[in-house]
């Protein structure tokens, strides 16, 4: 019973946000907005699709990045746990002393389908898929320690959960110079993306509330769920951006985006709703009967989901070796793409060899983003590159200490 315990809670937290946006962000720590060039740029700041002489080509399935991590447990505990042949008052109170208030756990994830540029512009898709949980640090000590209060409430401020996956076709144009002439005044590029999403599915829980509480009455126990669903759907969402050189080797940029975002859920939409109820409830008087339980599933109207506006600010200098960049993000609502917490992220890349680019990123953490750090390695050369990166949640080193684990690759073709 005790590793089942645990090894729930550790699958709660691997199974549970913020998006990857492409592969190739991971390896700077998502400081990449202005280091983002030919295809991506389309998806970080389309003022920077510069014409070339070549088509830059992004093939499927290769330019991926992946993002698992948890707020509260880290592997070296949850080997200390699993070990133990039963759990101890101060094993339950190291568990809770990991949480801070709910376990918040994130998947995200992006990868390629297809891309290609033509001049300053660019055609590409992509697929996204994302999922968060939050769990009531007030159910792990009802399930560790039993009901030693006498009332134990529930609802979706600390307990919450939520599915989202959709597909991108994107048009993006750029290098659009702005007709502006300020003396002593760099130019300004401007650029655009809009992109038509294809959504595949989507899942949250609408409405969760419950409590427990216990009396010379005994224990009575009420909890109601409704989850909303939906597969097929459609929306819509566009980014602005602009970007300009104040001197040789310092680039500033800014972008918005997500503009009219949402998807409409309109395949087929449902509801399901779970009731459970366990009135004046006794240790004597416990048999097969002793809770009511009732579950039914409606088919409802389209429903939305909004895709929140993102605002993101970059700078980048680059050097004869290498390059510093640093990005601020701030979404103007909490959703399951974006948060309103701000937030920074810094990036660097060094050539030791001029084929082979070094690179190195932190992502600063907030109340619900853990700091991260990354670490890639790439290869370059006349006709493509290549690359792959590793980063660690809250430990500087992938280790058993860290809370999670990002994995980006990515390969591009210039033909």
């Amino acid at each position: 019973m005790k590793k089942l315990l645990i090894i729930s809670i550790l699958m709660l937290s691997l199974s549970a946000l913020f998006a990857i946006t492409t592969g190739k962000s991971v390896f700077y720590a998502d400081s990449y907005m202005l280091r983002a060039q030919g295809v991506e740029a389309g998806y970080w700041n389309p003022a920077n699709l510069i014409p070339s002489k070549y088509i830059d080509l992004w093939l499927p399935g290769v330019n991926t990045g992946v993002t698992i991590d948890n707020n509260s447990f880290d592997l070296d505990t949850y080997n200390y746990l699993v070990g133990l042949d039963y759990l101890q008052e101060s094993d339950k109170q190291l568990i809770l002393s990991k949480l801070d208030k709910s376990l918040h756990a994130n998947v995200s994830g992006n990868t390629s389908i297809i891309g290609f540029t033509l001049d300053n512009m660019s055609f590409s898709s992509s697929a996204h898929y994302m999922a968060k949980l939050a769990l009531a640090e007030r159910y792990l000590e009802l399930a560790l320690f039993g009901n030693t209060d006498s009332l134990y409430v529930f609802d979706k401020s600390t307990t919450d959960a939520r599915g989202l996956g959709y597909v991108d076709l994107t048009f993006a144009m750029g290098n659009l110079v702005l007709p502006f002439k300020w003396e002593h005044f760099p130019k300004i590029r401007a650029g655009f993306s809009v992109s038509a999403l294809v959504g595949v599915a989507d899942a949250y829980a609408d409405k969760f509330n419950g409590f427990l509480s216990s009396s010379y009455d005994g224990i009575t126990m009420h909890q109601d769920v409704t989850v909303r669903s939906g597969i097929g759907g459609y929306g819509h969402k566009a980014m602005l951006g602009l970007a300009t050189n104040p001197t040789e080797n310092l680039e500033l940029g800014l972008t918005l985006d997500n503009i009219w975002g949402n998807i409409t859920w309109s395949a087929v939409t449902e509801e399901r709703n779970i009731h459970f109820v366990a009135d004046s409830l006794y240790a004597a008087s416990i048999d097969d009967n002793f809770y009511e339980e009732t579950y039914e599933t409606i088919e409802i109207e389209s429903y939305k989901t909004e895709l929140p506006p993102e605002l993101r600010l970059a700078a980048l200098w680059r050097m004869n070796h290498g390059s510093l960049s640093v990005d601020y993000l701030q979404g103007f609502k909490n959703s399951v793409t974006t948060s309103k917490i701000g937030r920074f992220a810094f990036g660097a890349q060094y050539f030791p060899l001029p084929f082979l680019p070094i690179t190195f990123g932190v992502g600063l953490g907030n109340s619900s983003y853990p700091w991260r750090v990354s670490y890639g390695i790439g290869l370059n050369s006349k006709t493509g590159e290549i690359g792959f990166s590793v980063q660690s949640f809250e430990t500087l080193i992938p280790n058993y200490k860290t809370k999670g684990v990002s994995f980006g690759s990515y390969i591009r073709l210039w033909i």
